[in-house]
């Protein structure tokens, strides 16, 4: 069997349908409006990840998300709106800002907020919380793969860390962990809509082992069901995701199902994510 192990994210939304170009526009729009370029890593998995219905609830801005329109932006940008609006609220006098995390920024001519921290492409939080912004380094932007940095709300808004050597890395655990549905089902709403089915590993013993006159222990139908695949576990890629979680993700490209591990302290939990239903009948 042609198990494919390496799949990167963007071959992972393209392999589940999400091929076209549909984000080609708005990042064209971006590019020319901010007057940067982006990094072709970012540019190749956002046209087809923009407005994508399975990463409604993910941790990268892809535009439509769940409730509300999230698209990248500058820290300094973003930086300066806030700044505007509380002196809307508490005047021009920055000794009534001492309070706020941007204090620094208020008491500096922008020409100088570099002193205190360089400038990110903010594209994207931790969706659940939301007390997490990834971003990259704007002196980053015109690398093919650049590394990705984050900054908790916890710490100063000048302290910044790097989590992912590669945007791709960040963005694959992103897409994988949607695909895991670890805190949200939007990944297996969009595909099942899509005709696209869930095939949890206790519904494949369920399902199995009523055929079976030897009733089999959990480990050896685990072990039984990855053989049958064809799955190596040695070869499988191992990704962290931001829960803790343990993920493993891989491919037949002959049978085009796709495999997904969550490891959980001592519980791993399989799931084939297919077309066909368990009796291998195609369900289009």
């Amino acid at each position: 069997m042609s198990v494919k192990y390496d799949l990167s994210a963007v071959e992972i939304l393209k392999k589940l349908g999400y091929e076209k170009k549909t984000g080609r526009k708005a990042l064209d729009q971006m590019m020319q409006e901010k007057g940067i370029c982006l990094p072709k890593v970012y540019q190749e998995f956002m046209e087809s990840a923009m407005n994508c219905p399975m990463l409604e609830t993910s941790d990268l801005w892809v535009g439509e998300m769940v409730p509300f329109v999230m698209q990248p932006c500058f820290l300094y940008e973003r930086i300066q709106e806030i700044i505007e609006d509380l002196k809307k609220v508490r005047g021009a006098n920055p000794e009534k800002y001492g309070d706020s995390r941007y204090s620094v920024f208020y008491r500096l001519p922008k020409e100088q907020w570099s002193s205190k921290t360089c400038d990110y492409l903010e594209i994207g939080s931790d969706y659940g919380a939301g007390i997490v912004t990834f971003g990259i380094r704007r002196e980053d932007l015109e690398k093919e793969d650049p590394p990705v940095y984050m900054n908790h709300e916890a710490d100063p808004v000048t302290r910044w860390t790097m989590p992912y050597e590669r945007l791709s890395d960040f963005l694959l655990e992103v897409v994988v962990t949607a695909l895991a549905c670890i805190d949200y089902s939007t990944a297996q709403e969009a595909l099942e809509a899509d005709g696209w089915i869930w095939f949890d590993y206790d519904e494949y013993v369920m399902n199995t082992e009523e055929e079976d006159e030897e009733i089999l222990s959990e480990e050896e139908w685990q072990e039984q069901m990855l053989c049958q695949s064809g799955i190596d576990l040695k070869q499988v890629r191992k990704l962290n995701s931001v829960g803790g979680q343990e993920l493993f993700f891989c491919c037949n490209e002959e049978s085009g199902r796709f495999y997904l591990g969550v490891a959980d302290e001592e519980d791993l939990k399989w799931i084939m994510i297919t077309r066909e239903d368990p009796a291998g009948h195609s369900t289009e």
